[in-house]
Parts: structure tokens; sequence; C-alpha cells
């Protein structure tokens, strides 16, 4: 049986390669370091949420902006890409849900500041639902933001979410779950 610390060693090795190789590709001379996201100390030996950041070192303002694009819309495609092409490309054998890998692209802090709005913005829109008992819509989010509330939501256990709609006009429903 193979050491799963090194397979799992290696493959963020090569996931670190491959954005890395990919931005060159596109102009942009920096590097990548990935590292395991912040997770619950039970869930360190288990987690694969992995942090790809993108170093600013060496890249001008403009190529950073161009880099996040309007309202994260380059990392967002970028962060799609390291998901569904290192999951399928990269590992031994097909990935499950189990051993799937979760890539987050950060780049200037951006995505962590956009994590921060989310998770105020999901607090808000708990917040409406219990004191007014009607649904809260959240409009105008990429679909990683919608899983990003999703997941943030799933901890309360009088709240429901789901998204309705078709892109570009997917929208995220936060409610009382129905008793």
């Amino acid at each position: 049986m193979e050491d799963t610390s090194a397979n799992t060693k290696a493959s963020v090795t090569a996931s670190a390669n491959w954005l890395q190789e990919l931005l060159g590709l596109m102009g942009y001379a920096t590097s990548v370091d990935i590292r395991l996201a912040d997770t619950a100390p039970e869930q360190v030996g288990t987690s694969n949420n992995y942090w790809a950041e993108i170093s600013t070192e060496g890249l001008q303002d403009q190529q950073i902006q161009r880099l996040t694009g309007q309202d994260g819309l380059v990392l967002d495609s970028l962060q799609y890409l390291a998901n569904v092409l290192l999951n399928r490309h990269l590992q031994a054998e097909p990935a499950d849900a189990e051993s799937r890998n979760f890539y987050t692209v950060e780049l200037n802090g951006y995505r962590s500041q956009r994590l921060a709005n989310l998770q105020s913005l999901a607090d808000q829109a708990v917040q409406q639902v219990r004191e007014t008992k009607t649904e809260f819509v959240i409009k105008q989010l990429s679909s990683a933001d919608r899983r990003h509330i999703h997941q943030l939501l799933e901890e309360f256990a009088d709240i429901e979410t789901h998204s309705q709609g078709r892109e570009p006009n997917r929208h995220l429903i936060v409610k009382l779950v129905q008793s």
C-alpha cells in the first residue's frame, strides 16, 4: 500500500507546479505556494482543502488587477480550472467525493477579503430570516461564492439554503427550516 502522506505531498507539489506553469503561459512570472486551509483541529488529518496563493512578488499592480479580474472573475476561473483539472488528471486514481482536493486560489488578499464579506452577508441573511420569518434572496453571486455561503450556513440547524434559477441569473435562497 502506498504512503498516502507522500501521495498527498506529491499531489500538492504537482498542483502548485501546474498553476505556476499556467500563469507562466499567461505571461505572469510568479510562484505559487499551496498550503492546507485552516481547519478545525479534529479535521487536520482528513482535510482536503488547500489554499493556492499566487505570489505578488514581481507582479505589477496592473497585472494583479488583470489576474483578479472584475469581481474576482479571473480568480474564480483559475480556481474552477484547478478544481476540475487537478482532481481529474493529477491523482493516481479517479477522485471520489472523499479523496477529492478542493483548491481556493488567492491573490493579494482578494479571496480572504471576499470570504470575510461573504461571512458578513451570511450573518446578515440569518439575522433577517430569523427576525422576519421570510426568505432572504442573495443575487449576483458566483457559483464559488454560493457554495461558500451554503457551507457557512450548514452549521445552523434552523436555516436551510438552496440555489434557484439559471446562470447568469442564479441566486441563493436562505430560509427557515420548515417544521
